[in-house]
């Protein structure tokens, strides 16, 4: 009976997995009827014709089904001479780069066909610069991956393939170069032949089965910087191949090298491969299997691009162990390999360095990402055109680091090795890597991976509120989900929630809730003084937030979160945690004529334990002129002034936002809102009416460029300008930014009278620039009634 239930159970688990399911493309891959076994690459590279390849390869070819009458490889841009099937010529076509390949007998399942094709001509590289196989100063060396093409796949820049993420097949390289140039392949390196003409043929051999994509050769004029690494399965040789003269660069930037490596294989399981190897290149990083191609300008002595390294090592888990079945399945390769770059340092410098990289990442991703990616996108089915964009590799990342937060350690851990070990040398899709973990975790990942996978936008969670019952210990503690550019409530949700008394003592649990609303009663061993989500930073919500223990005073930065403490005073320890939101705040309770809006897209939670005599400045970041910030052109337009922007505060969701005493930086269009004595509450900016914060903070009189008088006016005024050694044009806006006059101001005639057109009563910008467009002063003109 037990084996009966336990049945039932997965039938029913299966049935409960979300509709999104996916075919590895809508397109016919040559995979599909044949299956490439091994390939013998033999090539000439820049010897025996200048910055050309000439040869052969050998494909050993078996068909998938049976009958099949043609057989289909890809060559980008050479010249084919010649093919044959098992040493017999047969006809072929080469159009638009696919080698057609008629066979005279249908081919079936039980039969092997050895296809060789003779080829020679100058190699491609796409029109990025960066695909392709690369010939120049001495250096030869293949990228297999096309930022521009689709498809991206680029084995088929230096022999002929089946070039999918699917298809994977052993190699056996034989390079001829001259005799002063140094091979490098993945795999091993069996032998050098020394030809006698001037030339060497180096021997690699590659144990392991990869994508066309993965496999690679370099040449130069190389030095190995060697090493052994004591793995999980025994001794593996390391080696990095640099110019001669960087040999010690390596030897510093590479010094974590195995830190690195025992990081990955305590989290993800054993190193599979037969070494582990980087070979310097002009340009880079890409992941060739035991031979990564890495920028050689990296390579410097220092410790700036470890990172860089690590995220190329990691996709021989992620990326090369197990790949992507389709290029819309590609944050499997990169969004993995890019959470390892936090992950690394986890393992090597320690939990604060992982998590301040990902809060980084995360700010990144929320003000930038979709920016750069022309919009929120999907992780899954992602077009092309942004198949490596940001969204890909950053949001990619977060959703890996929402993943662990969500299961835990344990779970996610263990999940994550067990489907390395499943889908080792193998594709793996999106929808089956949401199974498998669903099915090893117990836990149903179907609403997770349809929110955070399948749909743009980010979820947002903040505590509503916390009402104590029974007894003083017993809290209900209400939560709320809000969107950021989503389609609707994520569901499933599971969010930490942290509770701390003035004595620092400490207990958190989890609330599990759907849609918008959440609440459960907490049974806590202390009378909480203060409860915070997420403390821990464990999912990658629409939230960027940390917090500090303050011991001294001082300015103690949080710049993910866009925000500076000034601690005027503390007697003890404190905690101050300040959360920055990228959400749309509630609006007031009631109208406000001193209000006219407030932020539509971010707000602050400043939150934590303050002891008795502790004071801190509180400085809030506005900026109204980049893209990257939020308050252009959706709080102010960026070509207003900031004279009206206020800060309101409230102490909990059962307050209204008001506005509290600040002092804005005496900048026009950036810098930070300070209020003298930070409470526990959130904040928000505004506009109001200008000139509250009790600074002349718009136009200061000090260095100005400009002075404007008489002002207000009817019309009718003078500009003096200081300091000013150029011709210079005038240029007069409303409110709303429209230009309503124009005027010219020479160098030689410093004091300009004008008499404007006939323009309403009301509040002008005057904005004075050079004649190459760029801004030098702003000043406001005040018109009234003649």
């Amino acid at each position: 009976m037990k084996k009966l239930s336990v049945l039932i159970v997965v039938y029913v688990f299966i049935l409960s997995i979300n509709v999104y399911s996916q075919t590895s493309s809508s397109k016919a891959l040559a995979s599909d009827s044949i299956d490439v076994l091994h390939y013998d690459i033999h090539l000439d590279i820049a010897h025996k014709f200048s910055n050309q390849l000439c040869g052969f390869t050998e494909a050993k070819i078996v068909p998938k089904v049976n009958s099949i009458n043609n057989i289909t490889l890809e060559l980008l841009y050479l010249t084919i001479d010649s093919v044959t099937i098992n040493n017999t010529n047969n006809a072929f076509s080469y159009i638009n780069n696919k080698i057609q390949i008629p066979l005279t007998l249908a081919a079936n399942i039980v039969d092997t066909l050895n296809v060789k094709v003779y080829y020679q001509g100058t190699p491609h590289v796409e029109s990025y610069g960066w695909g392709g196989f690369h010939i120049s100063s001495g250096m030869s060396y293949n990228l297999g991956i096309s930022f521009g093409d689709d498809p991206h796949n680029y084995g088929k820049c230096f022999f002929p393939c089946v070039d999918d993420f699917i298809d994977r097949a052993f190699y056996d390289y034989y390079i001829t170069v001259d005799s002063s140039k140094y091979v490098v392949c993945g795999g091993t390196l069996i032998n050098i032949l020394n030809n006698g003409d001037g030339s060497k043929t180096f021997h690699w051999k590659f144990n392991n089965s990869i994508p066309a994509y993965l496999a690679s050769v370099a040449v130069y004029n190389y030095v190995a910087v060697k090493g052994v690494y004591q793995g999980m399965n025994g001794n593996i040789p390391t080696a990095v191949y640099v110019l001669p003269a960087d040999t010690n660069k390596a030897k510093a930037s590479f010094i974590n090298l195995n830190s690195v490596l025992q990081t990955f294989e305590h989290f993800w399981g054993p190193y599979r491969w037969e070494r582990v190897g980087y070979v310097a290149t002009t340009l880079g990083a890409m992941e060739h299997a035991t031979n990564i191609a890495y920028p050689a300008a990296s390579i410097d002595g220092t410790l700036s691009d470890e990172y860089l390294y690590a995220h190329e090592l990691s996709h021989h888990w992620f990326g090369d162990l197990i790949t992507c079945s389709t290029a819309e399945d590609m944050w499997i390769n990169e969004g993995w390999a890019t959470y390892n770059e936090a992950l690394y340092k986890e393992g090597v410098y320690g939990k604060k360095a992982y998590k301040d990289y990902l809060r980084t990442k995360l700010k990144r991703v929320l003000q930038k990402c979709h920016i750069e990616d022309a919009g929120y996108l999907a992780l899954y089915d992602i077009p092309t055109n942004y198949t490596y964009g940001e969204t890909v590799y950053q949001k990619g990342s977060c959703v890996v680091q929402s993943l662990r937060g969500y299961l835990g350690d344990s779970l996610f851990f263990g999940s994550v090795k067990q489907m390395l070990n499943q889908y080792a040398y193998n594709n793996i899709s999106t929808s089956e890597m949401r199974d498998f973990m669903s099915n090893h975790t117990g836990v149903n990942l179907s609403d997770f991976f349809d929110f955070h996978v399948y749909h743009p936008g980010f979820t947002h969670f903040s505590i509503d509120s916390m009402i104590s019952f029974s007894n003083p210990a017993n809290y209900y503690v209400y939560v709320r989900q809000k969107l950021k550019a989503a389609p609707a409530f994520a569901n499933s949700n599971i969010v930490e929630v942290t509770f701390m008394n003035n004595n620092w003592q400490k207990f958190t649990d989890t609330i599990h809730f759907n849609g918008e609303f959440g609440k459960k009663a907490f049974q806590i061993p202390f009378v909480p003084t203060v409860a915070m989500l997420d403390m821990e930073e464990k999912l990658a919500d629409a939230t960027t937030d940390s917090y500090e223990i303050i011991k001294n005073t001082g300015i103690v930065d949080y710049p993910e979160s866009l925000f500076q403490l000034d601690v005027q005073q503390v007697n003890d320890s404190a905690l101050v945690r300040v959360v920055h939101n990228w959400v749309q705040p509630d609006g007031l309770k009631s109208p406000n004529p001193d209000i006219k809006r407030i932020s539509p897209v971010r707000y602050w939670l400043v939150q934590g334990i303050f002891p008795n005599g502790f004071n801190a400045k509180a400085k809030f970041y506005y900026n109204c002129q980049s893209t990257f910030y939020l308050e252009y052109q959706t709080l102010l337009p960026s070509y207003l002034s900031t004279d009206s922007l206020i800060l309101l505060y409230r102490k909990n969701t059962a307050d209204d936002w008001h506005i509290i005493n600040f002092v804005k930086d005496d900048d026009q269009f950036s810098g930070y809102i300070t209020t003298n004595n930070l409470q526990q509450g959130e904040y928000v900016l505004g506009v109001g009416k200008p000139f509250q914060s009790g600074l002349n903070e718009v136009f200061p009189k000090k260095n100005k460029k400009m002075e404007v008088f008489p002002n207000p006016n009817a019309g009718d005024f003078t500009i003096k300008l200081n300091d000013v050694n150029e011709d210079v044009i005038a240029n007069i806006y409303t409110q709303t930014g429209s230009l309503v006059d124009s005027f010219l101001i020479a160098k030689k005639n410093p004091i300009a009278h004008h008499k404007t057109k006939e323009m309403n009563p009301g509040n002008y910008l005057i904005k004075l620039s050079l004649l190459n467009g760029n801004n030098i002063a702003t000043e406001q003109l005040v018109v009234v009634k003649k």
